[in-house]
């Protein structure tokens, strides 16, 4: 098949891309009689009340297939700042029950109730690793970004910050999410020619599946800067190096922050980048998925998104 899942070409290539300083941990919890599975990693001498950082696989991944994806590259960073503990769930079967009414496989048909598995893996760190409940944040991919929306709508008190990359809100009329209307502070990665969750909004694209509609990244960013009370406020804008000229590729930032709700709302616009995420230590993804810039390091950017929220 030409368009393979994307977890099986992920993990297939773990020995090109190397692997993390420490092993991985592994754990379960039941969730309404479903035991529900998730990978963390602990860098070598954490700090006492380390940060929580959930990082959220797309559709058909697996969580270990994040933790590739990504470059390890957030292991490495906990590495070197020893503040924080990251954390890889796995979603049922592969995917997560997202805002979307439509798709999202048999999380969304059994109604896998998510935001349980999220908030109980909370508690286990809290208690296993005295965490910093006040320093819990999360990030995903396309399903897990999805993911990310919910949680930032029905559950913004469980969370400092959020980031999601290569996903748009679903239209109104394809989103089954309540509605908290809390500001948050949001990171959110899109690439322009992103062939599976279109920039400019529009039905989705999913062999084999009927995902719907979502809104255009401008209507996304408008919904959460209005939310955050700087929807008004004129935001700063960062033009990256163009390091690798061969991807194709290049990226903007633009920074928007309220000082009525000390919110940060970040758009990292990838010009002609595609439905993955950017990484100069990992690029092998699927070509159907499009342009992979390698001039800004993902991981990163949102390590320190979060790191400097206030």
């Amino acid at each position: 098949m030409k368009r393979k899942l994307l977890h099986i070409l992920l993990l297939s290539l773990i020995s090109i891309a190397g692997v993390a300083r420490q092993p991985l941990h592994y754990a379960t919890l039941q969730i309404n009689t479903i035991d529900r599975e998730f990978y963390y990693y602990i860098p070598s001498g954490v700090s006492a009340n380390p940060a929580l950082i959930f990082v959220l696989h797309g559709a058909t991944m697996h969580a270990k297939g994040m933790e590739l994806a990504t470059g390890h590259q957030f292991d490495y960073l906990a590495d070197e700042h020893k503040n924080a503990i990251i954390v890889y769930p796995q979603g049922y079967k592969r995917r997560w029950n997202t805002c979307r009414i439509s798709g999202s496989g048999e999380a969304k048909q059994l109604d896998i109730d998510d935001i349980s598995f999220i908030e109980k893996m909370i508690d286990f760190f809290a208690s296993q690793y005295n965490i910093n409940r006040e320093s819990v944040f999360v990030m995903g991919f396309s399903n897990g970004a999805q993911m990310c929306y919910k949680l930032a709508r029905e559950k913004p008190e469980l969370f400092k910050g959020f980031a999601a990359v290569s996903a748009n809100l679903p239209i109104k009329d394809n989103d089954g999410c309540y509605e908290s209307n809390q500001p948050v502070s949001i990171l959110i990665m899109n690439g322009t020619s992103d062939p599976i969750d279109p920039y400019n909004g529009g039905e989705m694209n999913l062999p084999g599946a009927a995902p719907g509609s979502v809104v255009s990244t401008e209507q996304n960013i408008n919904y959460w800067k209005s939310l955050a009370k700087c929807d008004s406020v004129t935001g700063t804008e960062y033009d990256f190096p163009d390091i690798d000229k061969s991807d194709n590729s290049t990226a903007v930032e633009y920074d928007y922050k309220s000082t009525a709700t000390n919110k940060e709302v970040v758009l990292v616009k990838i010009i002609n980048g595609g439905h993955n995420v950017p990484n100069p230590t990992f690029s092998f993804w699927p070509r159907y998925l499009g342009n992979v810039n390698k001039d800004i390091n993902a991981p990163e950017i949102i390590f320190d998104y979060f790191m400097g929220l206030k």
